[in-house]
């Protein structure tokens, strides 16, 4: 969008400045001698009025020649922002223009404020045509390509750029933006240096480089590249921001909101604004009114997942679980391949007794790390429903994947095969002589779950305290027996 508007006026600028040109060298009339006359000239005819005509109106004034007409209709349709129409003009454009090449990196311009991208190149390319080191062209059919994703040409033509002009800001600008978003920060840095040496008032370089040096730690450089954008422009809403992510690297929340609401004055609908403003208050412990700030991101970018991972986040610290369940879900729904949310997700419908939804998040869960916890999970649930076919037929294809000698295989045979006090005795003293205290933890936990299904609450809740007693568990079934204590 900035980009467009930065355009548009660019171009009223140039035709503007066209149509003066073209008006001021429109040929005089030739001055010719002026001599006596030797006869009195008859008087000029006088056009006759037309009733309720006036003399004004009947000397009709001199039209326009064809490209200053041509000039000015273009540049009044581009001082209203009718950029289709504008593009519609070329189709009446004068012979004498058709060839001109600044008139042709207009109609190209134009097509990229339209988005028509494939028309924008094919232009570009008719100026390359007759002049193949034309920047504003080359500068065109890069900005396209990469608009359209095509990588081929955008390289092709950013080289070519650069080839002649090293420093050019645009192409560094991009260059930096595309490093950025492949979280190389000081390729991404380097490339807004460039562009800062041949503009050095660049806002877009200057911003791009503020941002780096914050992802690269050097606050200090931060913090002064964006007072330098401050000092310019106070009212830009992207330094404001990150001066608010500043304030936050010092504890300093309320500033960090100030900033943050500060520039929302002036991009009201940034998403980002909402979540960092969000996290602020969320530091502070006002979590009603982090909620407030992602529930609004929500309603500027409904189909990102970011807001509502938040969402999801705070509500389940807070045990507001159907809240949770509901933002964990549109977690999903908006990035299917956020496989964080699958585990937690299938927590809470576990919680809920949501067995068919849970046990397909589970193995969701498992396709992305093979955890034979969540097969197990989904064994017990097969097993909570009364279906053992189905749990033993889960458990056997689980057990073939397992080492027959390892304690893991021995806990999930005990689920399916019979009862025998003998075996229990020799899990449980098994799981005893475990070291890691996660693992020890997980399998204490599904004993009290065997238990629970087998409706023996008082053993069950027995191995449930076992696993509450674990400090700074980092093991998800450490909830569900948190759940099975009543906590």
């Amino acid at each position: 969008m900035k980009k467009c508007k930065i355009l548009m006026i660019f171009l009223i600028g140039f035709v503007a400045a066209f149509t003066f040109w073209s008006c001021g060298t429109t040929p005089a009339p030739e001055q010719t001698e002026v001599t006596e006359p030797t006869e009195i000239p008859e008087p000029t005819e006088v056009p006759e009025l037309v009733e309720g005509q006036t003399e004004e109106v009947a000397l009709q004034e001199p039209q326009d020649p064809p490209n200053i007409a041509f000039a000015k209709q273009l540049k009044e349709l581009l001082d209203k922002g009718d950029v289709k129409a504008a593009i519609a003009l070329f189709d009446t454009i004068p012979p004498e223009l058709k060839d001109d090449i600044e008139l042709k990196i207009v109609l190209a311009s134009l097509y990229v404020s339209d988005a028509d991208y494939d028309m924008a190149i094919k232009v570009a390319d008719e100026v390359l045509a007759i002049d193949p080191e034309n920047l504003d062209a080359l500068e065109i059919k890069t900005f396209c390509a990469k608009a359209k994703g095509d990588s081929t040409t955008y390289k092709a033509a950013a080289k070519a750029i650069l080839a002649t002009d090293p420093y050019n800001a645009q192409i560094n600008i991009m260059e930096g933006d595309e490093q950025a978003l492949n979280h190389k920060w000081k390729l991404a840095r380097d490339a807004y240096s460039k562009a800062l040496k041949s503009e050095p008032d660049n806002t877009d370089a200057l911003y791009g480089y503020a941002k780096m040096t914050y992802y690269m730690d050097d606050l200090k450089l931060a913090k002064e590249t964006c007072q330098t954008i401050l000092d310019k422009d106070p009212e830009n809403a992207q330094a404001l921001a990150l001066m608010g992510k500043l304030a936050a690297e010092d504890f300093n929340y309320v500033r960090a909101i100030k900033l943050t609401q500060d520039a929302l004055v002036y991009d009201p609908d940034n998403y980002d604004f909402y979540l960092d403003m969000g996290t602020y208050y969320r530091y502070q412990g006002k979590y009603s009114e982090s909620i407030k700030c992602w529930t609004k991101a929500t309603e500027i970018i409904p189909d990102y997942f970011l807001a509502y991972a938040y969402l999801a986040g705070i509500y389940d610290e807070q045990n507001q679980f159907e809240l949770a369940l509901q933002n964990y879900r549109m977690v999903i729904k908006t990035n299917p391949d956020y496989y964080y949310a699958y585990e937690s997700t299938a927590i809470l419908e576990y919680h809920f007794g949501n067995y068919k939804y849970a046990r397909a998040l589970f193995d969701q869960a498992y396709s992305y790390s093979d955890s034979w916890a969540y097969k197990l999970m989904n064994i017990a649930m097969y097993l909570k429903e009364g279906d053992k076919n189905t749990a033993k037929q889960e458990a056997q294809a689980l057990m073939k994947k397992l080492d027959r000698e390892s304690t893991e295989y021995n806990l999930v045979r005990f689920y399916v095969d019979t009862y025998s006090k003998n075996a229990e005795t020799s899990l449980v003293n098994k799981i005893n002589k475990e070291d890691n205290n996660n693992k020890k933890g997980k399998m204490l936990f599904y004993m009290g779950l065997f238990y629970e299904i087998n409706g023996s609450i008082e053993t069950a809740q027995e191995y449930y305290a076992k696993v509450t007693a674990f400090q700074a568990p980092m093991f998800f079934e450490y909830r569900i027996a948190e759940w099975g204590l009543g906590l």
